[in-house]
């Protein structure tokens, strides 16, 4: 009897103590920063995205799938929908289990999963920064059954409760960022407005590699040995367990590696090889380190770093966009939705990144000028042009059809504009648009100028086109 009342007492003070951390869970007490909380703002939005659409290609990985993929702009380059579902210094295994979340909700053709979470690291042995980032990953998916059947692979014992109670893990704010515990406090811990179209884009570097950077590369060599690389059983289960998963739900998987700048690495055929066993025959692989394109891959698309884990920036995940556009289409034929042909789709992405370069505005746009419609010069089949005023500048995007001759457009086209100005002038401009290399949409060819320092544009007006020549 008195042992039943010591059992009774103790699950009554445990009952206790799990309601007190339950209850200050639910005031918020000791949340993280939501303004910089990607991971929570990227499952909401897959959330609110998925209950009245499907994705067409739904990314899985860690910050390198995230900074180096625009799923905006990959869903223009394809005319699908794409979501990325990654998190930072996560391995391949938290990969596996995001996806079983998300295909709960979407029935993708295609899984697209980047490689850089195959490695050597166990999941419950993350330290550091890396836990850090993992309980975040964690605590950001909804679902709570496959959290829970999770919780045991994802995590040492000794740090359940803290994956599962931001209290628990966050406790030592009190010593260490009391200020935060008074924005929970006081409300105005609140997140970042999202964007109306969230497709788990994170754009965190926009300048490519400096010249004093580039010249240390040729200093002090690679930073990372390819021969150094290894990859532990649990990754190469998980990788099994992502293969089965989607084999039986008819899903084409796709395995995908981004590249870091070509100075950085070193002795990287090893690395391959050791990837692309891991991912074993049968199943596609595109890795963009190897072989190399020097000429759309250059220094302005990779962070200013010699530290080992180097991300790419917006204009390197652009130039990577197209890169698997035309793998996914041309090159594996993956069979997706022409959702492009729905009045619907262009609603949801009108205005996004790569939009101009792969469809023709809209009638009704207020905003962005036509150029011309329909037209030949030269042999040259234009489709549209339009120009495109910016906050801080303005550019021109013309489509020209994909049945014209490339070594036409080698040279590109001059434009003659008139720029009506909101102040009442009117000025004249030649503006020069050519291809550039990289940027490859499936269904069209495309001239683009630079960004031009042209601002305040009341409206705009083509007076002539000319071949530029040699």
């Amino acid at each position: 009897m008195a042992m039943n009342k010591l059992y009774l007492k103790a699950a009554l003070f445990m009952a206790i103590i799990g309601a007190v951390i339950i209850s200050v869970d639910q005031s918020g007490m000791f949340n993280p920063d939501m303004t910089n909380f990607h991971e929570k703002i990227q499952w909401d939005s897959f959330y609110d995205f998925t209950r009245s659409n499907d994705v067409d290609v739904l990314m899985v990985g860690n910050s390198h799938l995230y900074t180096g993929i625009n799923p905006n702009h990959l869903s223009c380059a394809l005319g699908a929908n794409c979501f990325i579902l990654a998190s930072p210094g996560t391995t391949i295994t938290d990969s596996y289990y995001a996806l079983k979340e998300g295909l709960t909700k979407c029935d993708p053709k295609v899984v697209v999963v980047e490689t850089y979470g195959i490695s050597s690291t166990r999941v419950r042995d993350l330290t550091g920064g890396d836990l850090t980032s993992q309980f975040r990953s964690f605590s950001s998916r909804k679902n709570i059954l496959k959290k829970l059947v999770s919780t045991p692979v994802l995590f040492s014992p000794d740090n359940y409760l803290s994956a599962w109670s931001s209290s628990v893990r966050g406790h030592d704010m009190i010593f260490r960022d009391p200020d935060q515990i008074k924005k929970n406090l006081d409300g105005k811990n609140v997140p970042a407005k999202k964007k109306d179209l969230e497709l788990g884009r994170f754009t965190r570097f926009i300048t490519g590699i400096s010249d004093a950077t580039d010249k240390e590369y040729d200093e002090k060599g690679a930073v990372v040995d390819g021969n150094d690389f290894k990859v532990n059983r649990e990754n190469f289960d998980s990788v099994r367990k992502i293969q089965r998963l989607c084999d039986r739900k008819g899903i084409r998987v796709v395995f995908l590696t981004l590249p870091m700048y070509h100075k950085h690495v070193e002795n990287y055929s090893t690395w391959h090889t050791i990837i692309s066993r891991v991912i074993g025959l049968g199943y596609d692989y595109l890795d963009l380190q190897e072989p190399y394109d020097h000429e759309v891959f250059t220094k302005e698309c990779f962070e200013d770093t010699r530290n080992a884990n180097q991300h790419m920036t917006a204009q390197g995940a652009f130039m990577a966009d197209y890169k698997l556009a035309s793998f996914l289409v041309d090159r594996i034929q993956v069979d997706l939705p022409h959702r492009y042909q729905s009045e619907d789709w262009h609603r949801l992405f009108y205005g996004e990144n790569g939009y101009l370069e792969n469809y023709p505005l809209d009638p009704n746009d207020n905003r962005n000028f036509p150029l011309s419609g329909k037209a030949n010069v030269g042999g040259i089949s234009i489709l549209n042009c339009a120009f495109v005023p910016y906050d801080d500048g303005s550019q021109v995007f013309m489509r020209i059809d994909k049945r014209t001759d490339p070594a036409l457009l080698r040279n590109g086209l001059e434009l003659y504009v008139n720029l009506e100005m909101r102040d009442g002038r009117v000025e004249r401009y030649k503006i020069p648009v050519r291809k550039i290399k990289g940027i490859e949409p499936l269904r069209n060819q495309v001239l683009e100028s630079n960004v031009l320092p042209i601002t305040g544009v009341k409206s705009a007006s083509l007076s002539g086109i000319a071949r530029l020549v040699d």
